[in-house]
């Protein structure tokens, strides 16, 4: 019968995660997937024959805890106020490391963070409702086939505990102000605000190496609540699906105003946002007017230079 020494099972732990110089701690398990990217080789008598490798990039899917903080860390300028095209990774390596108390630790050499986190602003709720993605790719000029050409595993890593200040927990209230117009100056909600990022990103391919960049395509932000304030004779004003601005073929961003968030010491903003979806519920101990959607514009631009889609604080 099979038997294992103690001492030779593998170590668990929960992750302290250093980024860009800032501590990203969790609220559940974060994955290091070390995955091949496989082409499929065909011959026409055979069949499948074998595959072949790609290359390939590391994602990596962080649970954020509630900490609104590192913000200009984990809300990247080249999302919030970049344009398509944008190079992410610049000219030298950002590394990330991700170590237990134990000492395990991987060193991911050359990352960036590809998708901003989902946003739930409510009392008694944690800030990020989605994973942040933080993409690993090659080291800058290095072969695939180079030792530690992606990363570096250490085992009896020294362990640093580091702080765990309450401070800039989030789990509050937030309000919100869509510009000054009447009855949207303060939305209170009835179970707070979904903030949704849409963001699209091409990999930058050079043969025989796989992705060494990536490009930014698309940021866009949409918020929605269950609003409480608003009479059906404002919201209807504010909808404007059969006004002033309803013509078919009509811009969206001419009846658009900031969005502001706030739980009176934090600030979400998304710029020059329309309503496009709200309406109304008939039914027993219901509210209302059902959940409604304000999407974000990109207005403003001078001599070529990006306005911003959000800015927090």
């Amino acid at each position: 019968m099979p038997s294992i020494s103690r001492s030779n099972l593998p170590g668990a732990g929960a992750p302290k995660i250093t980024y860009n110089s800032a501590v990203l701690w969790t609220r559940g398990d974060v994955m290091v997937p070390l995955k091949q990217s496989l082409k499929e080789q065909v011959s026409s008598m055979y069949g499948r024959v074998t595959k072949t490798r790609e290359g390939r990039m590391i994602e990596v899917n962080i649970p954020l805890y509630g900490f609104w903080d590192n913000l200009s860390v984990i809300f990247p300028s080249y999302f919030l106020s970049g344009l398509p095209s944008q190079r992410m990774f610049g000219t030298s390596d950002t590394a990330m490391t991700i170590i237990a108390r134990n000492g395990d630790q991987i060193v991911l050499n050359n990352c960036q963070i590809t998708k901003v986190a989902n946003l739930k602003l409510a009392a008694n709720q944690q800030v990020f409702s989605a994973d942040v993605t933080v993409t690993c790719l090659i080291s800058n000029n290095t072969a695939p086939n180079a030792a530690n050409a992606y990363y570096t595993i250490t085992t009896g890593a020294s362990y640093a505990e580091g702080n765990f200040p309450q401070t800039p927990f989030k789990s509050q209230t937030w309000t919100g102000a869509w510009g000054s117009r009447t009855g949207f100056t303060t939305i209170l909600t009835q179970d707070g605000w979904s903030v949704d990022w849409e963001i699209k990103t091409t990999p930058d391919v050079v043969d025989g190496i796989g992705p060494v960049d990536m490009f930014t395509d698309l940021f866009w932000g949409k918020a929605t609540c269950i609003p409480v304030g608003p009479t059906l004779a404002q919201l209807d004003t504010a909808a404007d699906f059969q006004n002033t601005n309803a013509a078919v073929g009509a811009d969206i961003s001419a009846d658009s105003d900031d969005l502001t968030l706030t739980d009176g010491t934090s600030t979400l903003v998304l710029k020059a946002c329309a309503m496009i979806e709200t309406g109304l519920v008939f039914g027993p101990a219901k509210k209302r007017i059902k959940a409604t959607s304000w999407e974000c514009t990109r207005m403003g631009f001078t001599a070529g230079a990006a306005p911003a889609v959000a800015t927090v604080a």
